[in-house]
């Protein structure tokens, strides 16, 4: 049946344009059970805002204005006590592309006007996740609007109603086979990350170390899993490694139909993700 599958998918084209997400902090004030991030599982961790300007100009070094998205995210990125710096150094190094904080919401009605005026000021949109929980939405869309700053839903929703989600379990035997799952997989090559001068295909490689650390368990991440931006390549051979399988890809269950999970706060059992 995955054969059948796969002998249906188009293969994965190389992208001609970067788009990326990086998280500003890595653990979270909401840690939603199965979260693809581990976030739940993470040590508090927040991004060196040198580190990220470095990574940054870097990136802007190589590809110019051929970037179409950044998401800053998390984790949940508001946690972070400098974020308007990694807003304004993100948006200075990419001034041309659609630029979002990708966020759960809980903090959005909490945040000064100094934060609403620096997302307008720097033409940053607002996506909030569409977790089936209270937040304060009428304070959020009408700073939005009063700001004039783009919100919306995350997944196409219409308002925070999303309650099943579908689980891509990790696979502790490491034998599924790679070209397979990178063909079936939808992050793959459009889920690309930046973490600590490291672009990766998808979300599960850059954090799938906190799964390890929690639980005793080694998903091995070697250097064939990721592009180091500070190699001599070029902006086209980074974005065709992007678009080809790594061999982490071996410890990811993709089956279809995708296992769905009901959304709901993590106990922080292993079961959450195998």
């Amino acid at each position: 049946m995955r054969l059948k599958i796969f002998l249906r998918l188009p293969l994965k084209k190389k992208t001609n344009k970067l788009g990326f997400r990086f998280h500003a902090v890595e653990h979270c004030n909401l840690n939603c059970r199965g979260c693809d991030n581990f976030s739940p599982l993470a040590d508090p961790e927040f991004v060196n805002i040198e580190e990220l300007r470095r990574d940054m100009m870097r990136l802007s070094e190589i590809f110019g204005n051929n970037c179409e998205y950044i998401f800053i995210s998390g984790g949940e990125a508001l946690m972070h006590p400098e974020i308007l710096s990694i807003m304004k150094i993100t948006r200075d190094n990419f001034p041309c592309c659609d630029l979002y904080i990708f966020s759960n919401g809980i903090l959005l009605s909490k945040q000064e006007n100094e934060f609403w005026q620096s997302c307008h000021d720097n033409h940053i949109g607002i996506i909030v996740s569409a977790y089936p929980i209270e937040i304060d939405i009428n304070t959020i869309t009408e700073k939005a609007k009063s700001f004039g700053v783009e919100f919306r839903w995350a997944w196409g929703q219409n308002k925070n109603e999303r309650d099943t989600f579908a689980m891509r379990p990790v696979n502790l035997k490491g034998d599924s086979n790679i070209k397979l799952n990178f063909a079936m997989c939808e992050r793959a090559n459009s889920c690309i990350m930046l973490s600590h001068g490291k672009l990766f295909t998808c979300s599960f490689a850059p954090n799938v170390h906190h799964f390890n650390k929690y639980f005793n368990h080694n998903v091995p991440i070697t250097k064939a899993d990721y592009v180091d931006i500070y190699d001599d390549l070029s902006a086209d051979e980074i974005l065709k490694k992007m678009s080809e399988p790594i061999p982490v890809c071996r410890y990811c269950v993709i089956d279809y139909p995708l296992r769905p999970m009901r959304w709901g706060i993590s106990k922080r059992d292993i079961s959450e993700w195998v």
